[in-house]
């Protein structure tokens, strides 16, 4: 016989002025009692740089000591909302367990969905900014290969700009589009890669004295994070002709129409 839970989602704000809000547990109400979980406080931690390991056991206490297991469905929430201050109970649900290990294994899959700090990514090949570019223009069938010149009007990945540095991308029509991009999704993106950045932007320029060159400078940073990494983004601004937000869906179509219409358009240099 299968039985149903209702659950709730344990978040905390940490920081009143900040206003950000962590999930670091799950609240499951049983019929004789709660049971709760709590699984993240790392994420407290990252943003405090303190414990908050007495204040969630004074908290939890509460929760238990107001539950009244006879009142049914949203009543029996309502009863704990008088506590609230930092702590909240936020995005209720249900499951359903035959036995002990359903139960078990379904709010493991919950507290990984909803709760657990997500694992920092690995930028790899597969997973990079640079990567993920590269895959639209190939799909958009710019991308040039090792057999193609830069006169083709290509997108050329990686290509050299001056003896010890090298654009993420470049391509020639009428003018010398070189992009340079910084990965800005890691926690705490270090201002030496944009300083690198900017580097291969202006070393660009100098270093094609007869060209028009199109500085391109692109970043990927979720919006709600543009103030932290303001000083990140200050250093690259000045090198770059147009600064785009590959996180931005309107930064992406623009940056991509780039690539497009310069090959679109674009004509054999003449020797």
């Amino acid at each position: 016989m299968d039985f149903i839970y209702k659950y709730a989602i344990l978040q905390v704000v940490p920081d009143i002025r900040r206003g950000e809000r962590v999930n670091i547990g799950i609240v499951v109400f049983k019929s004789d009692g709660l049971d709760i979980r709590i699984s993240e406080t790392r994420k407290i931690r990252a943003i405090t740089s303190g414990s908050w390991d007495s204040e969630i056991e004074s908290f939890t206490s509460s929760l238990s000591a107001l539950d009244d297991v006879r009142l049914e469905g949203k009543a029996r929430l309502e009863a704990m909302t008088v506590i609230e201050n930092q702590f909240s109970l936020k995005k209720t649900g249900w499951f359903r367990a035959r036995d002990l290990e359903s139960y078990e294994s379904t709010i493991t899959e919950i507290v990984e969905i909803l709760i657990v700090k997500p694992r920092a990514v690995r930028h790899s090949e597969g997973s990079s900014v640079v990567a993920e570019i590269t895959r639209e223009l190939r799909r958009a069938d710019i991308l040039a290969s090792k057999y193609d010149q830069i006169e083709s009007g290509k997108v050329f990945k990686n290509y050299t700009v001056s003896p010890e540095l090298e654009a993420d991308f470049a391509q020639l029509n009428s003018a010398f589009h070189v992009a340079a991009v910084l990965d800005l999704r890691s926690s705490k993106p270090q201002l030496a890669q944009a300083a690198l950045k900017a580097v291969v932007l202006d070393r660009a320029e100098a270093a094609n004295p007869d060209r028009k060159v199109h500085k391109i400078g692109v970043y990927a940073a979720a919006p709600a994070r543009l103030g932290e990494l303001k000083d990140n983004l200050a250093i690259l601004r000045p090198y770059a002709d147009d600064l785009y937000n590959w996180e931005d869906k309107d930064d992406r179509h623009h940056l991509k129409r780039v690539f497009y219409d310069a090959y679109n358009s674009h004509h054999p240099i003449l020797k």
